[in-house]
Parts: C-alpha cells; structure tokens; sequence
C-alpha cells in the first residue's frame, strides 16, 4: 500500500513541507481576522466567564506592596478587558515587558487562514507616575485568508494602588490596504494581573 505522504520523502518534498511549516508557525504568530482579531468583536455574544484566575489572584494580604504608583511597574501578566459603549469589546492576556513591548493573545474568534488565535504585538512608554502609553498593532484577515488591511489600538492606562490593576482608555482604527481607516471605536478597559501563586 502506498503512502499518502511518499512525496515527502523526496529532497523537493521535504522542502515544500519545511515551507509550509515555516508559513504556518509565522502566521499563528503574526496574523489577525478580518474584523481586527486584536481588537473589535462587538458581533461576538459575550465573553467566557473565567474564574481560574480569580484562584491565581493573591489575597490582599500576600500583595506586593508598592510605597508608590511612581514606584510601582506594569511589567507582567495581565487579565485585561475592554468595553465599548458599555458593551464587552475585547478580552485578553497581556504581556508588558520591561524592553518597553508588549504581546496580547486575545479571546478573538480562529483565523480563517490558519486557525491560530490573535496574537497582536505593542510598544509602549512611561509618560507619568504610574501611567502609560501603549501603540499596540495587528494585521487583519479576510475570510479568504488574504492580508485585508492593519489596526492600532492606543491605550492610556494608570496603575491602580497597589499595582494589581490598572485602568485606561482605548481607541481602535482600523484601515484597508490602501491606508483608508473604514473602523473606529473607542472605551475603556481595565485589567487585573495574573501572578504565579
């Protein structure tokens, strides 16, 4: 019985298949939907509940101290949600490094190209005690898998007492390949951080 995979076995299969490793591997890392994955899911019906990490979360006792919120840092990992006209908008996992990047992984729906979630990646910077400034941008994908257009999201955002949570505003754009914006919403967010006890 023949293979179904005997063409790999060949030097010019081996490296088609190399290839398309290589092409999926970047684009679960790099793509985005079609409605701006990173960002825009009003259509969606809501958002899970997910009380694990309410159980990360430290008692109030065991939280790290900050003299400050111009001592305190955002770097870490937050549990960060956003509304739009008071409707859920967006929610997600949020990475701030001390490099000054950032890296979201949201709750977006599949992409229709390679069925990766939304990986979207940001810059930001310091512009007060313990605020923020964040640029924070994404590829969008149409339902043929095709490169459709990009976005921005900008946050401003505080630290809250404390340093556990944080609070901002958001605006979305949205724009096709020709650099015309055909989305923009606006809201607020606020995010809780995800510790390893």
């Amino acid at each position: 019985m023949k293979s179904s995979f005997s063409s790999l076995e060949t030097p010019q299969g081996m490296r088609v298949a190399r290839l398309a490793l290589a092409v999926l591997v970047c684009c679960s890392v790099f793509s985005a939907s079609a409605r701006a994955t990173c960002g825009h899911k009003g259509t969606q019906p809501g958002f899970p509940s997910m009380p694990f990490l309410q159980a990360a979360q430290p008692a109030a006792a065991s939280a790290p101290k900050a003299t400050s919120s111009s001592a305190a840092s955002i770097v870490g990992l937050w549990h960060v949600f956003l509304t739009s006209g008071g409707l859920p908008f967006d929610e997600g996992f949020d990475a701030w490094h001390s490099d000054g990047t950032e890296i979201l992984v949201d709750n977006a729906p599949p992409q229709p190209a390679n069925g990766a979630g939304a990986v979207c990646i940001g810059v930001y910077k310091k512009t007060g005690p313990g605020a923020y400034l964040l640029r924070h941008v994404f590829w969008t994908i149409d339902s043929n898998g095709n490169l459709s257009g990009s976005g921005v999201i900008m946050e401003t955002v505080t630290l809250d007492a404390g340093a556990n949570t944080y609070h901002g505003t958001f605006t979305e754009d949205v724009f096709d390949l020709s650099g015309n914006l055909i989305f923009e919403a606006t809201g607020d967010l606020n995010a809780e951080r995800i510790t390893p006890d």
